[in-house]
Formats: C-alpha cells, structure tokens, sequence
C-alpha cells in the first residue's frame, strides 16, 4: 500500500504523461494526414471511417509516443514539485529517495507490461487494419475514377483511357492502356473491357483486372529495341493484385509476434534447405540473398517489440532522477540534459542499426546496446540524488 505522499506523485505524474503522451501521438500524426487528405477528397468519406483509420494509424505511435512522453512527464512532475518545495518538505519528514521513486518505478512496470502485451497483436493487427482499408479504398476509387474520355492515372506506371464508360466504370468501349515496367513498354488497344473485382481470401485485398476483348497488344524493350506484336480475341489484364496498391507501413509490423517468429524460423530454414543442395545454381545464390537482405529486418522489428517496454521503464525513471532539483536558482536545465540523453541513445542506436540492416552484426545489439548504456546513465544519476537512500 503506497503511502500518502506517494499517492500524491502518482497523481501529479499521471496527468502530463498522458497529455504529452496524446500531444506526440497528435503530433506524428498530422504526418500521416497529409498522406491522406487527397484520399479523403477524391473518395469523399464519411466521418467514421476516417476516425476509424486515425484511430488504427494513432495506435501504431503508442510504442514511440509513450517512452518519450514518460520521460519528459517525469521530469515536469519533479521539477514543479521541486520548484514549490515539496519535495525538500517530503525529505524533512524522513522520506527516502527510494520511496519517492517507488510511484513512478509501480507505474513505470504497469505501463511497460501493457505496451508488451499489446504490441504482442493489437497494435500489428492495427497497423494491417489502417493498410488494409487503403488498400481497400483505393481499389474502389480504380472503378470510380475512370470516366469517358479522360486519362486515368491513379496507379503508378500505368495510364488508362476509354473512349465510352458505362455502368459506374466497370464497362469500357475503345480502350488504350500503356504500362511501363523497368525497362520495357506495353501499349494495348481493345474494342471493349470489363472491370472485375475479386477477393483473394478475408485476410489479402481485393484483385482488381480487366477482361479485354479484340484487341492487340504491343511490346516493346527500350534497351533492346526489340517490338512484339500479339493480337487477342481475349485478354486478362491485371490492373492490382491483392497487396499491389502501396500502403504506409512495412509488412513485419502488422505480424503478430508469434507470426513475425514463424516467419524468421522459415527464411533461416529455407536458407539451410538452400545451402544443403551444394552446388548453387544462379538462381538459388539470388534467392539467399534476397531472403538474408529482409532477415535482418524481420529480426530487428521482433526485438525492437521486446525492447520498447525496456525504453519506456528506463525512460520514466531517468525522468525522476533528472527532474528533481536541488533547491530554487540552482539546479541544471533537466531538459536539454534529457534531450542531450536522448539524441546521444539514437546516435548509437541508428549506428549500429545501419550495420545490422547489412548483416554484419546480430540483430538485438542495436536495440539493446542504447538501452544498456541507458540503464547506466539512469543508475549515475539516482546515484547522484543528494540525500541518502
């Protein structure tokens, strides 16, 4: 049972953590609006919708809003209490500096817990949600954007034109598409084109193609020169599959935990399957290389979900250190301390990030090394605290 002083930090701690916590989350939020604010009027979207992907997008800041929120939260709590000598009154009654971090350290592994426990799912399974709807919305606005006689451009490298379109876009008269692709050009001329959507399965977007009828299909290599010319009584033309239209966050951070692991366990051994042959073809030397380019960052997003309950602990607790002054007119600028901390930790850890992309070094020495080194820093300063524990 917490004491009656100690009850009071906790509840002087609670308010500016969740309001800065809100202010980062709101913050890196305006980001991602800006990304959406085309799609929000070109598809004219009802209200719920667009709270509904902000919610599922603000979610996924959660792991990076809330360790930074904890830090500076901790320190505007002690520097206030500090300032109005509450803190000197709680040490003239015989508190220790123990039992003044006892509310922050409880409150600190509660947090840390919770952000464990919902960045094992729901926070990925968030992250699937907000793509899955982008995708979603604009595989509806690839029906409804095409009209009669315009040039449609809404997928990248593709232009589509119709002389006659019937029926909210899914019928098409005269039609002209040209692709581009690396290094090779298609143009293909049809008399007629149907527009069909079909679902893969509940968990991949929908494909989207078009069935061409009479036409020709002209191909040609830029690098080459070379021209192919086919014609067609029939054609499939697949404008998306499932997963085509780009979303705004990386595959591994909507697995779920248990998902991310299944998928390391199969790349390191497809990797051994792969070497077992002996004799490596070209393509088999290719196919490892691709596997041992995306390893790593599999790797590294399984770590960072381990490591954010970590930052957050050690984060709210060097705000304790740091934000409790010496007395009125004395102490060191807790902030730009904190700050300093804080870019001296990222400095480290996109260090040693940049060599564990390539490979060179394991996975979990960029994540946990800045967090070593924080735990250090953390200890000096409570150590420094100037009354006995």
């Amino acid at each position: 049972m917490m004491k009656l002083f100690q009850r009071y930090l906790l509840i002087n701690f609670l308010p500016p953590l969740f309001l800065s916590t809100a202010f980062f989350i709101t913050f890196l939020l305006t980001f991602q609006l800006f990304r959406l604010v085309s799609l929000v009027i070109s598809k004219n979207l009802e209200y719920g919708i667009v709270f509904e992907m902000m919610g599922h997008i603000a979610l996924s800041f959660v792991p990076m809003a809330m360790p930074l929120s904890g830090l500076f939260a901790a320190i505007y709590c002690m520097n206030k209490l500090s300032e109005d000598s509450e803190v000197v009154a709680m040490r003239s009654f015989g508190a220790t500096k123990a039992q003044l971090a006892t509310p922050f350290l409880v409150i600190g592994v509660l947090l840390s817990l919770s952000l464990f426990l919902v960045n094992q799912k729901m926070i990925p399974h968030s992250s699937w949600l907000f793509r899955n709807t982008i995708i979603k919305l604009s595989s509806e606005g690839a029906l409804s954007s095409i009209k009669s006689g315009d040039f449609f451009t809404d997928i990248p490298n593709l232009v589509l034109f119709a002389e006659n379109v019937e029926e909210g876009g899914t019928k098409l008269n005269d039609v002209f598409i040209r692709l581009n692709k690396n290094s090779e050009e298609q143009m293909i001329m049809a008399e007629r084109g149907v527009i069909l959507k079909q679902s893969i399965s509940n968990i991949h977007s929908p494909m989207i193609r078009m069935h061409l009828f009479d036409g020709n299909i002209v191909k040609s290599n830029l690098e080459s020169s070379k021209v192919e010319k086919i014609l067609f009584k029939e054609y499939d033309f697949p404008i998306s599959s499932g997963g085509a239209v780009p979303g705004f966050i990386t595959k591994d951070s909507m697995r779920s935990n248990q998902e991310l692991n299944r998928v390391i366990k199969q790349s390191e051994d497809k990797i051994r399957e792969i070497q077992a042959k002996g004799n490596l073809s070209e393509a088999d030397k290719n196919e490892i290389n691709e596997i041992t380019r995306r390893l790593p960052l599999s790797r590294l997003e399984l770590w960072e979900r381990y490591n954010s309950p970590f930052q957050l602990f050690l984060l709210i607790m060097l705000g304790f250190s740091l934000g409790i002054k010496k007395g009125r007119g004395k102490s060191r600028n807790s902030s730009a301390l904190a700050i300093t901390i804080l870019v001296s930790y990222y400095a480290i850890y996109f260090f040693l990030l940049s060599f564990a992309k390539k490979g060179h070094l394991p996975a979990f020495l960029p994540v946990f090394v800045p967090s070593l080194l924080l735990g250090l820093v953390n200890i000096k300063y409570y150590k420094e605290l100037d009354w006995a524990s």
